[in-house]
């Protein structure tokens, strides 16, 4: 009898083992870039990072207005108006702590109209395995499609992505 309460203690032992090396951690940061390419030291632009495996790649959600170069919309956003914006979902390779390389593949991968862009995140979308990481994705998606530079702009959107992360993040 006591051989076999102790085997299943082990059998329950190694059962809760496996279970939390199956559970991965989500690192979850915040990038501040630059809002306007003309004023790179003005970094009032927040880009979520996520990654499953932060040393290898991450994914990066951000919030901003379609069509940002037209003056009209810039200055409609300063009027409190509110502007069609879209979120964009990238892939990058690189480990999530190199700031300068992601914000470098970041721009490049964002030189593209807002139709090849909705693409792109679409094709990302659909490459992510990470269950945790689409889940959040999905969730984030649910943020209304417009940008008000007041009231909701991307530094609320980083903090509303934050708020469904908390859940699966490892390291916040």
């Amino acid at each position: 009898m006591y051989m076999n309460s102790l085997f299943q203690f082990y059998r329950i032992l190694l059962f809760l083992f496996f279970i939390s090396s199956n559970q991965s951690q989500i690192t979850f940061r915040i990038l501040q870039s630059s809002a306007l390419h003309f004023v790179p030291s003005l970094k009032l632009h927040h880009i979520v990072l996520l990654s499953d495996k932060p040393e290898t790649y991450v994914y990066t959600l951000d919030f901003t207005p379609i069509n940002q170069t037209y003056k009209s919309n810039l200055l409609k956003m300063l009027f409190a108006h509110n502007i069609p914006a879209e979120i964009r979902l990238r892939f990058i390779k690189t480990n999530i702590e190199n700031t300068e390389n992601i914000i470098q593949q970041w721009d490049n991968a964002n030189k593209i109209n807002e139709q090849l862009s909705y693409q792109l995140s679409r094709n990302t979308y659909n490459k992510i395995t990470n269950k945790q990481i689409k889940s959040i994705v999905n969730k984030s998606l649910q943020w209304r499609p417009y940008m008000n530079l007041y009231t909701h702009n991307c530094q609320h959107f980083s903090d509303y992505v934050k708020n469904i992360s908390r859940q699966f993040v490892g390291n916040n």
